[in-house]
């Protein structure tokens, strides 16, 4: 067995976006036990998901110790000894190799081998130009990773129409009005969506709006991360802008439509067997204002006579 410690912190998106390098570890290393060190909701669901066999939580005090430096002892001793840093390849994507946190996983594994702790940054400069998932792979060189098969896309006929109108920032959002009025057209051509919005997009849309809305609408309000996950799976169709749940949408093998404005799609498009990127016509395709509702009804019906077909 080959245990291998993936130490990442990071929101869902750029969390979601590790699952190739999980995949090409697996292919490189068939017999690996990976422990995940993240956020606790983010590693509860890898591991109840099967992408990881463990997880560890990165506000833990035997993680954050190591961001501070060594205490002056004799003979030197890390801040602290976590049961994950005992693994056959330690790969760090929270500092660097100079950092405090290289210096107490030096002293934490006195008798790895010498290429067993790597260190890579998540997110690359903006001028790569290539996906963000290749970015990391060519970091670990060392590994001789290869490029993953994308998982098998899921197909739910009898699934619903999943809407997720939220994101990290305002200019990736399309505006709630469309989001409101595209499930209003969808209901008009015999398709009734549901939405799903966490907890800062009900905060955003306000409470009335929402009970108001569903009398139209059936809603998924505020749940776990596996739970979401779960009945995204089910889904047949996930329409969303660019985030952290289009993100595992697209990851789950579900068909998915993400709305894109600002950010570039080239390094960023969710990974998965059908994601179609959906953005408003140059000159304006960074700007998701610019967007018609015609153009991305368009594009759903189409999906759904895929299915049909």
């Amino acid at each position: 067995m080959t245990r291998i410690t993936l130490v990442h912190q990071a929101a869902l998106g750029d969390t979601v976006l590790l699952i190739p390098l999980l995949r090409s570890l697996r292919m490189r290393f068939p017999d690996a036990a990976i422990t995940l060190v993240t956020k606790t909701n983010l590693g509860q669901m890898f591991t109840m998901l099967g992408l990881v066999e463990a997880y560890a939580s990165a506000d833990d005090r035997e993680h954050t110790a190591w961001f501070s430096a060594p205490e002056n002892k004799s003979p030197a001793e890390p801040n602290s000894r976590p049961a994950w840093a005992d693994a056959d390849y330690l790969l760090c994507g929270v500092a660097g190799p100079n950092d405090p946190w290289a210096q107490n996983a030096y002293l934490a594994r006195p008798n790895a081998q010498p290429k067993s702790l790597l260190f890579f940054q998540p997110r690359p400069p903006a001028e790569y130009p290539n996906h963000v998932t290749q970015w990391h792979r060519e970091q670990l060189a060392e590994l001789d990773l290869v490029e993953p098969q994308p998982p098998l896309p899921r197909v739910n006929p009898d699934g619903v129409i999943l809407i997720h109108p939220g994101s990290g920032g305002d200019a990736k959002c399309w505006a709630r009005e469309r989001f409101i009025s595209l499930g209003r057209s969808l209901k008009r051509n015999g398709i009734i969506p549901t939405y799903v919005l966490g907890e800062v997009e009900q905060e955003k849309w306000g409470y009335r709006l929402i009970d108001e809305m569903k009398v139209e609408f059936p809603w998924y309000l505020h749940m776990g991360l596996y739970e979401l996950a779960e009945r995204i799976s089910r889904a047949r169709l996930f329409v969303g802008n660019d985030s952290g749940v289009t993100h595992l949408a697209a990851a789950m093998g579900v068909p998915t439509i993400a709305l894109f404005g600002p950010s570039n799609d080239r390094q960023w498009s969710p990974v998965g067997p059908a994601v179609k990127i959906l953005r408003a016509p140059e000159p304006n395709s960074t700007n998701l204002d610019a967007l018609d509702e015609s153009t991305l009804l368009s594009e759903i019906l189409a999906e759904l006579r895929i299915f049909n077909s």
